[in-house]
């Protein structure tokens, strides 16, 4: 069976997937389960990165030391989506016998010129502010943009207290390397290649939901969840998890 190899999302850590490892080990035993630390992040804080080319070959370094030669599943959350999404299907490295991707609040890509122009800019400037600013201050803003509208105050303060170690000129860097204004628009792609490719999004997700729809993504809604579905809905996610992952190696549900 393969392994299913988990990337998190900005400002994460591999940690961040330990509770919906754990949910799958028992109901999912067949997998093996591998969490990686992406560049400038936890564990990989030193590991500096320029674009989504040199990260998508770090990400294959990291997958043939840990996996070997297995077939294996790759599943990405919101930037982690969307480095699977580049490592799948653009990157010029080594990928072994990836089976197919499974993504959460992942962005495919900006269609126009001016739309990625708006998006440097902006990211040009959140850069700065991860770079300068103390993190609690920075996060407190990075948490109030739209799709985190959903949160609760509470749940915002956990995600800041949980970020602000792993947060500073690193988060900036990255920000600055894998922009949305700099990740090619994989629309038309995720529908033409034979790859398995699959969507998860919070039924709160209301920016991420419209993106799904009106790409044609085969996708699932997790309830009671926003943009961080496998953190708010650990349960659901889970489990429909392994649906589609059953799915791509044809499995019985």
């Amino acid at each position: 069976m393969p392994t299913l190899i988990f990337l998190h999302g900005l400002l994460g850590t591999k940690a961040d997937w330990q509770i919906v490892i754990k949910k799958l080990s028992k109901i999912a035993p067949q997998f093996d389960y591998v969490a990686l630390d992406l560049p400038l992040h936890g564990e990989n804080k030193h590991v500096e990165v320029a674009d989504f080319e040199q990260t998508a070959q770090f990400i294959s370094q990291q997958i043939c030391q840990k996996n070997q030669n297995k077939p294996y599943i790759l599943i990405g959350y919101s930037l982690g989506g969307r480095i699977a999404l580049y490592y799948a299907l653009q990157a010029q490295c080594e990928k072994g016998n990836l089976q197919g991707i499974i993504l959460e609040g992942a962005n495919l890509g900006l269609h126009s010129e001016q739309e990625k122009q708006q998006r440097w800019q902006s990211d040009q400037q959140w850069a700065k502010c991860f770079m300068i600013e103390n993190p609690e201050k920075v996060l407190q803003d990075w948490y109030q943009q739209p799709v985190f509208a959903h949160l609760t105050l509470l749940q915002r303060a956990d995600l800041i207290a949980k970020r602000a170690a792993n947060c500073g000129e690193n988060i900036g860097k990255m920000l600055l390397a894998t922009s949305l204004a700099k990740q090619p628009d994989f629309s038309s792609s995720v529908q033409s290649t034979d790859l398995p490719i699959y969507y998860l999004v919070g039924e709160q997700d209301q920016k991420f939901n419209q993106m799904a729809t009106a790409k044609g993504l085969m996708f699932c809604q997790i309830p009671q969840a926003g943009h961080n579905a496998h953190l708010e809905n650990p349960d659901a996610f889970a489990e429909q998890l392994r649906r589609f992952a059953f799915e791509i190696v044809k499995l019985p549900l």
